[in-house]
């Protein structure tokens, strides 16, 4: 993986971009970019030298230009332009999916250890009714009576 340091000027939103373009304001580019002004850039914008497109990280470059920065660290690509399309939807459909209890667990560690959870990307009402979730899975009534099946044990000898 080569990674250099491009002068943001150099780098061009692909038009084709599937994405939608977000906005300061959007809930979505203030998440990210409250996790950029916690965490820094760590994930670079992947940059394809042959076209000057960027091809992954269209929001991450909008919000550091927007930041001011005159360099980046990018991923630098050459590939022809039907091999940039085409790395351009995978890198925005591939994400994979969450194991929902594991998630739920993690966001509870970091509750409990004071951090503030929402700057997982995920908000207050999006953690809230994950957790909500998990209490009703493990408070959930199932209808079963203790009572009745000990007195039936009892019977059984």
């Amino acid at each position: 993986m080569q990674i250099e340091k491009i002068n943001i000027s150099k780098l061009n939103p692909a038009k084709y971009n599937p994405r939608k373009d977000l906005k300061p304001g959007d809930a979505e580019y203030e998440k990210l970019k409250r996790s950029i002004d916690e965490f820094g850039y760590v994930e670079p914008i992947i940059w394809n030298k042959k076209t000057g497109n960027i091809i992954g990280g269209h929001q991450r470059y909008k919000i550091l230009k927007n930041m001011g920065l005159s360099e980046v660290e990018c991923v630098v690509l050459d590939l022809d332009e039907v091999k940039e399309k085409a790395l351009n939807v995978v890198l925005n459909k591939i994400g994979g999916e969450f194991d929902i209890p594991l998630l739920t667990d993690l966001l509870k560690d970091l509750n409990d250890s004071d951090f503030d959870a929402t700057l997982t990307g995920f908000d207050l009402t999006e953690i809230d009714e994950l957790f909500s979730k998990a209490d009703n899975k493990e408070g959930k009534d199932d209808n079963y009576d203790v009572k009745k099946a000990l007195e039936e044990a009892s019977f059984v000898n």
